[in-house]
């Protein structure tokens, strides 16, 4: 009988798992593959995420980056971005080192073992597996990301179109520390190089555009890399669609499963964490006053809510307006705001304002 079970071990899992770790709680991490496994992600975060888990960027051997290249066609544009600002991660790595590091701080790892069902148990829930396991908790956390068991089991029905995301991540000794976004690819999205240790991943993003289509114009990137031999991977972007019920009396959702993805840079790592957050501490609300994890739903859109749904007026914006916005990038050190941004010191309200000022 555990406090709690976390469905998955992804960066929302592994960092909930943790933080209620810390904190001496019975806690069992599920995850349906071996770890460390692969994970379609560009990988780019921010400081902020460090410091919201209270551990250094070395510690998952994460890529400082200090420029930024903006393309649009023919043409780049160069920018300067503060040093300790922005980071690349290698997903297999982190989401290992962040299990690692839950698991140390006491909490139980089973992976290879996946859940196919969730039962109520009289005042407990119980978690059926894939190799005929049982599991109690008192709490769920559904972290599984897109197509989510516990999200089903909260009545989620996936009867809509979510933006697609293709990279192929190829080997790379001599890398420099350049993010490399492509304008003007696709009408509702952008392609990017991402530098990492010993890797670049290449990849395209893109709402209601067809796949095949997709993979006809991230070759226009590919072609700078004619020796690569790697396999081209996909994966759905559960961007911000709205507010939503992410929570009942024993079962929570956070990250990619509470559809918390950023819908502007497509960045999913950060307001996982910051998901993960307060879900901890709903959740230690729960176990010490025996209370319902309803509230949870109201304290993630009160933290987030109006970031989300202006980051998506924006991204309408600025993906509609791609060339003319892209003329007028030397007016501002975009390395800046960008650092500001996923540090959240500035927010969505002021690029939005910036912009109606082109």
């Amino acid at each position: 009988m555990y406090d709690v079970i976390v469905v998955g071990a992804g960066p929302s899992g592994a960092s909930s798992a943790l933080f209620l770790a810390r904190r001496g709680i019975n806690v069992l991490i599920l995850e349906k593959k071996k770890i460390p496994r692969y994970k379609v992600c560009a990988g780019g975060t921010s400081k902020f995420t460090f410091d919201l888990l209270e551990v250094p960027p070395e510690y998952f051997n994460a890529f400082q980056i200090e420029r930024l290249e903006i393309i649009y066609r023919e043409e780049t544009k160069t920018f300067v971005v503060p040093l300790n600002s922005i980071f690349t991660l290698s997903r297999d790595q982190f989401d290992y080192k962040l299990t690692k590091l839950a698991y140390e701080n006491g909490a139980t790892l089973i992976d290879g073992e996946k859940v196919i069902s969730i039962e109520e148990d009289g005042n407990n829930l119980k978690v059926k597996t894939n190799l005929g396991h049982t599991f109690s908790s008192k709490y769920i956390i559904g972290a599984d990301g897109v197509g989510s068991v516990v999200a089903r089991f909260l009545g989620e029905k996936f009867n809509y179109p979510m933006p697609l995301g293709i990279q192929k991540d190829i080997g790379e000794r001599n890398l420099l520390p350049i993010l490399k976004l492509f304008m003007g690819l696709v009408p509702m999205g952008y392609g990017w190089i991402f530098p990492k240790y010993g890797t670049l991943s290449v990849g395209l993003g893109a709402y209601r555009f067809p796949p095949k289509e997709m993979v006809k114009i991230i070759q226009f990137i590919l072609d700078k890399f004619p020796q690569n031999n790697s396999q081209l991977l996909a994966h759905p972007i559960p961007f911000y669609r709205g507010k939503r019920r992410i929570a009942d009396d024993k079962v929570l959702l956070v990250g990619d499963s509470a559809k918390l993805t950023d819908p502007f840079s497509g960045e999913g790592i950060r307001n996982g964490i910051k998901s993960a957050k307060i879900a901890s501490e709903v959740i230690l609300e729960g176990l010490n006053k025996k209370t319902s994890l309803k509230v949870y739903t109201e304290r993630v859109y009160r933290v987030m809510a109006r970031e989300l749904f202006l980051s998506w007026i924006l991204s309408g914006i600025f993906y509609k307006f791609q060339g003319k916005i892209y003329k007028r990038l030397d007016r501002y050190n975009i390395g800046e705001i960008l650092a500001n941004l996923t540090n959240e010191r500035i927010n969505y309200s002021y690029i939005l304002k910036r912009i109606f000022k082109l």
